[in-house]
């Protein structure tokens, strides 16, 4: 299903993330029944599985029935929503959860969102969801999002209006797609060293056990 858009917008280049996007609640946890990872159904992205690179990491996704998710329609998501971490771990930008963001792809489009998510779906044409991902990233619009937070020891929860009022810079569609492809580009890279930092972690430590292979034939012995 297509996303509704209208070109409408105020003079203004700096918006309410509420004049740009309809924002929506995830489903209760009631709503939610039987959901499990062991379970073949529809995906429910919850916080544990977005990345800081503002992706959906799959591998330990929790689902419900097929029967449960058509139930769920509203909360269905579109490719070119964003999913938000309304509801997660206290740390700062990198060190939890909450703020946390993806854009949704093709992959991703009819799976659901859960409840300590936000969904975050343009409904203007002057804003491109790849722009908008970026720009809630910039440590001072997210510092100013999360600081309106009700805080606890373990959880701190994000009221949907505080994202809600957030202002958004809208510069030009040809500015915000430059800027886009331009830290895409970058995090394509960075995805690039990481899994050259790993390959060669793993080889180092299979190179320190082949070196050391006659020092641990005998266990307890010096």
């Amino acid at each position: 299903m297509a996303t509704v858009r209208t070109s409408e917008m105020p003079p203004s280049r700096t918006h309410r993330l509420v004049d740009l996007c309809e924002i929506a609640s995830g489903p209760s946890g009631q709503q939610l029944e039987g959901l499990s990872a062991n379970l073949e159904g529809v995906p429910v992205i919850s916080p544990p599985d977005l990345t800081t690179e503002n992706k959906v990491d799959p591998r330990n996704i929790k689902r419900v029935s097929i029967g449960t998710a058509a139930s769920l329609k509203r909360f269905q998501l579109w490719k070119g929503d964003l999913v938000y971490v309304r509801q997660g771990t206290p740390g700062g930008m990198f060190g939890g959860t909450l703020g946390r963001r993806a854009l949704i792809g093709p992959t991703e489009a009819t799976w659901l969102f859960g409840a300590a998510c936000l969904r975050v779906r343009p409904r203007s044409e002057a804003i491109l969801p790849e722009y908008l991902v970026h720009y809630l990233g910039h440590p001072l619009v997210h510092d100013w999002i999360t600081s309106q937070a009700n805080r606890s020891q373990a959880v701190e929860t994000l009221p949907s209006q505080a994202l809600a009022t957030a202002p958004i810079f809208v510069p030009s569609l040809e500015r915000q797609r430059t800027i886009a492809g331009a830290l895409n580009e970058i995090g394509t890279q960075i995805d690039a060293h990481r899994q050259l930092i790993a390959k060669h972690e793993a080889f180092r430590l299979g190179l320190l056990t082949d070196l050391l292979s006659d020092a641990f034939t005998e266990p307890g012995k010096p």
